[in-house]
């Protein structure tokens, strides 16, 4: 009889290892984020723009103008179409075609600021001032350019910066949203 327990009990010692040893191997599932997922829109970049300067960003919206002379870069909105981004191509962009206007699409970049001194917008609105005094440039463009510059020193005011920021993307790769 001890010799039947005894082999009893090694068998379920036996049958709770193998049982054991089962449960602790389960795969674990990892789920991967698409860059679809993870990717802003032009507002949500913008708003924090200034803390990821030079960081690795993804950014998604829809192209509005690609540049027809050489394609190497392109303005993405967001869905309003009030708010755009400028993407320079870089990487793995050749160019970006002409077609993808109104399309949505993906972009990995790094993000860039481009500063505006107080001085250059100065030296712009009083070059301005002679060009249309010289019936150089008409009415509307130049409206246009007062408006732009108007612009710039209220952010500048709102801000607290002797500066006007532009943020662009360098781009790095691209997909089409489906």
């Amino acid at each position: 009889m001890k010799r039947t327990t005894f082999i009893f009990i090694i068998a379920c010692v036996a049958t709770l290892a193998i049982v054991a040893c089962k449960n602790t191997q389960k795969k674990e599932t990892v789920t991967e984020i698409s860059p679809v997922q993870k990717a802003v829109d032009v507002n949500g970049l913008l708003s924090k723009a200034e803390q990821q300067i030079n960081d690795t960003i993804v950014l998604k919206g829809i192209v509005t103008h690609t540049c027809s002379h050489s394609g190497r870069r392109c303005f993405i909105a967001d869905s309003t179409g009030k708010l755009t981004i400028r993407v320079e191509a870089g990487g793995n962009i050749q160019a970006f075609n002409k077609e993808l206007v109104n399309s949505e699409i993906v972009v990995t970049g790094i993000l860039q600021e481009q500063r505006l001194s107080q001085e250059y917008i100065d030296n712009w609105e009083k070059e301005l001032a002679k060009e249309e005094a010289d019936g150089e440039k008409d009415e509307a463009h130049c409206n246009s350019e007062k408006n732009s510059i108007l612009q710039m020193r209220e952010w500048m005011k709102n801000n607290n910066k002797d500066f006007y920021a532009i943020y662009y993307v360098n781009g790095i790769d691209y997909d089409m949203v489906k």
